[in-house]
């Protein structure tokens, strides 16, 4: 028994040692780029970290900062958000390099080293072996590489190219009316707007692509039984609308022809390549789940922080006032009044709403070969081959130096930087003539659709359809939250008035929306806050 013991013990020894000499060199070769470099005991790449990061982290938080401070912060992998630019600053770089047993990492919030990366196809990759759970039914864009990624991007970006623009502006208005009706014929309290919000995304997209007209299910019962007030969860709700959609057969013949076209023998000569069913499939269903969870999740973001932003809203309501002028709706088109919403106070508002509540907190990129990048100070660093690259968006969309934080941005009940409060869609006046210039900073240090060549492509649509829901929406009614029935409580039992109430309210919001944001695969709420849609008298 102790033969084995020590055995053992000698095994473990070795591979001890052999970790902490492979650790070693990673330093080395970190050290080699210019970066600031730091020590991490853990790789995203882990995936006992990954699993266990949860139970971890309470704990790790007890022990003394100078041992966590250089890797905790960027290793806490759900909460980058919540943290923004802060680790950055604390190192005081806005590249780091966190250099692990298995592996170096590249933060990065520096929005010139980022554009770099995300546009040097031939140095630095998708490490898609991450995204395997989109392959749910199928191969697609997102999990793809090489001459099988272009040649599927090849065919399935016309699909869904500048000609469904004015579809999905009528989908869009057409979708708000019908919700909204819907919405305010339930009662006064409104308290699944985030879940309405995520339903009318897949509507318009059902509507516009899919020829299909869809009932809303977070008004009425589901048919699952299985979840509580009759609702269905994100998975077995996305599962549902494909089986209805009946994914092939009820696409409309626009959409069909492009898509089908592509499993024929001819489209080799086309394409390069022939798509298959499976192939096909799964691009599908990408579409449906990327257009469904982001827009969905920015409009619930949106009808929030504007029941909370009472001042935003009025000046918004202003813009679309001045700009539909009581125009019939019917006569609202994509080129006219989207275009001039997008280029003034609504499209600053979208823009400023995917700036503080993005999307996504970082894209990676695995670097396949030396690589030279610089900064925004002309600073000039090497990434060392097979560095995982973690392009930091949530950081770098509050870097001081470009979007600085507003006068009011602290929450005056914590002391504490607030996102809500730093939403300023009047900080977009001194980007304006920047926007449509790539070459200038404003666009560089703004991508909330990614970059390069794997950017969205869905981002016109996503935009046009976000802006003609708000435009609907806030052209005929204004939202406001509703106390919860704890405040209403408190409030009979101190005799508190009415002032104290909205104060109170206001207050639990702002909460909710730094401490209920979760961050997996999207930024989402976690919880919904009830609010009103009252009519306007326009």
């Amino acid at each position: 028994m102790l033969r084995v013991v020590v055995i053992v013990g000698l095994l473990l020894f070795a591979l001890a040692a052999k970790k902490l000499v492979t650790w070693s060199n990673h330093v080395r070769t970190a050290r080699s780029s210019g970066f600031v470099v730091r020590k991490s005991p853990v790789h995203l790449g882990d995936l006992w970290w990954l699993g266990l990061y949860p139970k971890l982290v309470p704990w790790l938080n007890y022990l003394p900062a100078a041992w966590t401070s250089g890797w905790l912060p960027l290793s806490k992998i759900f909460h980058l958000w919540h943290v923004g630019h802060e680790p950055f600053e604390q190192l005081g770089s806005d590249n780091i390099m966190l250099s692990s047993p298995n592996g170096n990492m590249l933060w990065s919030s520096d929005p010139e080293t980022i554009n770099q990366i995300a546009n040097q196809a031939k140095h630095f990759r998708k490490p898609v072996e991450y995204f395997s759970f989109f392959d749910t039914y199928g191969p697609n864009m997102q999990t793809s590489l090489g001459d099988d990624w272009k040649a599927q991007r090849k065919m399935v970006a016309p699909a869904i190219g500048s000609h469904s623009n004015a579809a999905m502006w009528q989908s869009s208005l057409r979708q708000a009316e019908r919700l909204t009706a819907l919405m305010t014929a339930e009662g006064p309290v409104i308290s699944h707007m985030k879940d309405h919000m995520s339903e009318i995304s897949l509507h318009c997209i059902a509507q516009c692509f899919f020829n299909k007209d869809l009932e809303y299910e977070t008004i009425k019962d589901f048919p699952s039984r299985a979840l509580p007030e009759g609702r269905f969860g994100f998975v077995e709700a996305m599962f549902t609308t494909i089986d209805k959609l009946g994914i092939i057969d009820s696409i409309p013949k626009s959409l069909r022809d492009t898509l089908i076209a592509s499993t024929r023998p001819e489209s080799a000569i086309r394409n390069g390549k022939v798509l298959d069913r499976e192939t096909l499939t799964g691009n599908v269903f990408f579409f449906l789940l990327s257009g469904h969870g982001t827009a969905g999740n920015t409009l619930g973001f949106l009808m929030f922080l504007l029941a909370i932003r009472q001042d935003v809203q009025a000046d918004l309501q202003a813009h679309l006032d001045a700009e539909l002028g009581g125009k019939p709706l019917d006569t609202w088109s994509v080129t006219g009044e989207f275009m001039r919403l997008y280029n003034g106070y609504t499209g600053a508002v979208l823009k400023e709403a995917m700036r503080v509540y993005n999307v996504v907190e970082f894209i990676p990129r695995r670097c396949t070969a030396e690589a030279s990048v610089t900064d925004l100070d002309g600073n000039r660093f090497t990434i060392p081959r097979d560095t995982l690259c973690l392009l930091n968006f949530t950081a770098a969309f509050r870097h001081p130096s470009i979007w600085p934080a507003g006068p009011t941005a602290n929450n005056p009940a914590t002391g504490k930087y607030h996102p809500m409060l730093d939403f300023d869609p009047n900080r977009w006046n001194s980007f304006a003539d920047k926007i449509t210039k790539p070459s200038e900073v404003g666009l560089r240090t703004y991508f909330p659709f990614g970059l390069g060549g794997r950017a969205c492509l869905g981002k016109s649509l996503g935009s046009i359809m976000i802006v003609g829901v708000l435009a609907y929406i806030f052209t005929h009614f204004s939202i406001e939250l509703v106390p919860s029935h704890a405040v209403k409580e408190e409030a009979a039992r101190t005799g508190a008035d009415e002032k104290w109430v909205k104060e109170r309210t206001r207050e639990q919001a702002l909460r909710m929306l730094v401490d209920e944001v979760e961050c997996n695969l999207l930024i989402e709420l976690r919880k919904e806050l009830p609010v009103r849609l009252v009519p306007r008298k326009v």
